[in-house]
């Protein structure tokens, strides 16, 4: 039990805090654009952006199947964008889980957000900044993606999140959102972003970077995203990034044998 213990602790640190040579020789750069679904035109711009970038679609917005299909026929991640409850109402959209959900309330609605989007191979929240500090619903949540064989990206939308916390215990893949790109919708503040989350790529080997389709921020990405080769930095599917881990989890461990 107790040699048990001290693998599971080792392998947990050495997930969270190997360098950043570790996951892969050129640093990762994961590109998410949030809250796809409602235009069409922005959905399949950002598809089209010139990176392998992943689509987080809004499971019940009117063009929700369509874009999901665009996505996986160009290559393309899709995650369920889910809808969980902020400290502001005005933020909910529909689908929102919330803390007052009874159980059964709370799994049914998750269910019907994954039978609206099977494409979704993850999930990332949106919003969230009250739910995602409960832990309980979070174990709910999980227990749902650990059915489906799905990993978790924590957009951290509030610093109390203990979302990525109850996927790791409960053995989900998860990664963390490192940077927003576009709080601040001007071109200097925008690019400001970038930078931020290559240079975090460039220390750590990988990062996660939360944009949304919004014109400053695609015609921004159009524009970077070429560029990135160039300074040495890979664009990947957050998939990718999710195997990488996984794959440095599963050495770790065969070594504590």
């Amino acid at each position: 039990m107790k040699r048990d213990s001290r693998r599971s602790a080792a392998l947990l640190w050495l997930v969270l805090v190997l360098p950043a040579a570790s996951f892969s020789a050129m640093p990762q750069l994961a590109v998410i654009v949030d809250d796809i679904g409602y235009s069409v035109l922005r959905g399949e711009r950002a598809i089209a952006l010139p990176a392998p970038v992943t689509i987080a679609i809004f499971p019940f917005a009117p063009h929700a199947s369509e874009l999901a299909d665009a996505a996986v026929n160009r290559g393309r991640d899709v995650l369920l964008h889910e809808p969980m409850q902020s400290v502001r109402a005005s933020d909910e959209v529909p689908g929102t889980l919330t803390a007052q959900m009874p159980a059964a309330e709370f799994r049914l609605a998750l269910r019907r957000a994954f039978a609206a989007l099977p494409q979704a191979v993850g999930v990332n929240n949106h919003t969230g900044s009250v739910l995602t500090t409960h832990r309980e619903q979070m174990d709910w949540l999980m227990a749902e993606l650990a059915a489906r064989g799905l990993f978790f990206v924590d957009s951290r939308t509030t610093a109390a999140t203990v979302a990525e916390d109850a996927a790791l215990a409960a053995g989900i893949p998860a990664l963390r959102r490192d940077v927003f790109l576009d709080d601040v919708l001007e071109p200097s503040a925008i690019a400001e972003r970038f930078a931020h989350a290559v240079a975090i790529a460039e220390r750590r080997g990988r990062a996660v970077l939360i944009a949304h389709p919004h014109e400053e921020s695609l015609a921004f990405l159009e524009r970077a995203l070429p560029e990135l080769a160039s300074h040495g930095i890979t664009a990947v599917r957050v998939s990718t990034l999710i195997e990488s881990k996984s794959s440095v989890a599963s050495s770790a461990l065969a070594s504590l044998r």
